[in-house]
């Protein structure tokens, strides 16, 4: 299977579709950008770069983003045990 031939999922909770921002995610989520970096495992700068629009989000960080943003609670308890 091709990129092309693949379907986007569906079923996506409004709340992960409404936030497209890792600010508009972490303040949903009710965290402070430390306590999201570190969640992240990363640093408060590298995530503050994200925040300001200087770099963004790829590969797994983008992954670990969508889920937070899809059940914040769940996913940041699990998060929390890594």
């Amino acid at each position: 299977m091709t990129h092309q031939d693949s379907k986007p999922l569906t079923g996506t909770p409004a709340l992960a579709q409404d936030l497209t921002t890792p600010e508009e995610i972490r303040r949903a989520a009710g965290l402070t950008a430390e306590e999201m970096a570190a969640l992240l495992g990363m640093g408060d700068y590298g995530y503050s770069a994200w925040e300001r629009g200087v770099r963004t989000p790829g590969g797994p960080a983008l992954k670990l983003l969508a889920l937070i943003a899809t059940d914040p609670i769940k996913m940041i308890a699990a998060l929390r045990k890594v």
